[in-house]
């Protein structure tokens, strides 16, 4: 039976729309239009427009205490939070299937040593732990990435367990068992298709979580980028009193693309549900 697109799946889509057409404009102006492949272009420093007020001395958004446009800065991070946030989202979840799956077929230890992992990781607050990745492998991209896929696959492995048992004990899991299929193709060709509906709506709500993860971090100064927006909203802080815009439309930003990830999860839940329709 056919299924209708939920609101959520509507508003959701549409708003993350926007933030993928900003986040290509972003893209082609950097590197095609005000500079290169080889040389793209990044926000310039004037503090002659330093704190200036939204569509004061030609900037449409204001400029931050560093004189930067503020439109410009907001459309770095952007990118540089999509891209910290798909690639830690894929890493997780392809992890967490795959130790999910171990911890139901595996043997008695893979079973044992993953309880252990999960309660250890479970025991201290997710932020700590990344805090201490970062201050081992320093601010980089490779160890902010690296924390985060530690922090996050321990969600993702969980969810995959629970549905990997549901799907084993499934009548034709038996059946493709009965015909000689073996386990690394009852993996891929069972296994995952059946899982993959709901990784998806936990991997499209884990993006929003991933990008929180990483402003948290950049706003306690463990970030990899200046132009990371938990970065920026550290330093909007320092000059509230001055320029409370900075700050409001930082956190406008970052709510909107927060909110437009959790809509469409939460449509996309709806849509998948077996039992709907």
């Amino acid at each position: 039976m056919s299924r209708k697109l939920t609101k959520e799946m509507k508003w959701g889509g549409g708003i993350l729309s926007l933030y993928a057409i900003w986040a290509l404009c972003w893209f082609v102006y950097r590197y095609f239009l005000k500079g290169s492949i080889g040389q793209p272009y990044v926000p310039t420093l004037d503090m002659q427009t330093e704190l200036a007020l939204p569509f004061s001395k030609g900037l449409f958004l204001g400029a931050d205490l560093l004189g930067r446009s503020l439109l410009e800065v907001l459309s770095a991070g952007l990118t540089y939070s999509l891209t910290i946030s798909i690639i830690v989202t894929f890493a997780t979840a392809s992890i967490g299937i795959f130790m999910g799956y171990m911890a139901v077929k595996g043997p008695n230890w893979v079973k044992l040593g993953f309880d252990l992992l999960i309660n250890l990781i479970f025991i201290f607050p997710s932020i700590l732990i990344a805090i201490m990745i970062m201050a081992v492998t320093g601010q980089s991209m490779k160890g902010l990435i690296f924390a985060l896929i530690v922090t996050g696959w321990t969600g993702y492995a969980k969810i995959a367990r629970g549905e990997s048992k549901r799907v084993l004990a499934l009548t034709y899991v038996e059946g493709a068992r009965a015909i000689g299929i073996g386990e690394i193709r009852l993996f891929f060709r069972i296994i995952i298709p059946a899982i993959l509906p709901v990784m998806i709506v936990n991997m499209v709500l884990g993006i929003s979580g991933v990008i929180i993860s990483e402003a948290s971090l950049g706003f306690l100064g463990l970030g990899a980028s200046p132009y990371s927006w938990g970065a920026m909203l550290g330093a909007a802080k320092t000059v509230l009193l001055e320029a409370p815009h900075i700050a409001m439309i930082l956190s406008l930003t970052m709510a909107g693309l927060i909110i437009g990830l959790n809509l469409l999860g939460d449509g996309l839940r709806d849509y998948l549900d077996p039992n709907e329709n």
